[in-house]
């Protein structure tokens, strides 16, 4: 005589696979929201010197040989406090 109690147990969690794929599914995917732009972003030398929040970074290149455009940046918060102050 064979048992089938494995059979059942078998089917019980292939059940419960299953309940929790489809509650999953169910779910909305939350997607991340993009920061906008920074307001020093795509402004030449003089007027990200104009903004007080802003600063110029000079071209580099990198050890592996790449190089780095020069661009404007914002400056961290502890900076723009000290600058206005």
């Amino acid at each position: 005589m064979y048992s089938f109690f494995w059979r059942g147990t078998a089917l019980a969690a292939a059940a419960v696979t299953l309940a929790f794929a489809a509650t999953a599914a169910d779910e909305p995917k939350t997607e991340k929201k993009q920061k906008p732009p920074s307001v020093c972003v795509g402004l030449d030398i003089n007027a990200c010197g104009a903004k007080s929040e802003c600063y110029w970074r000079k071209q580099v290149t990198t050890k592996a040989g790449k190089v780095r455009r020069a661009h404007c940046r914002k400056r961290p918060f502890q900076q723009v406090a000290k600058k206005t102050a």
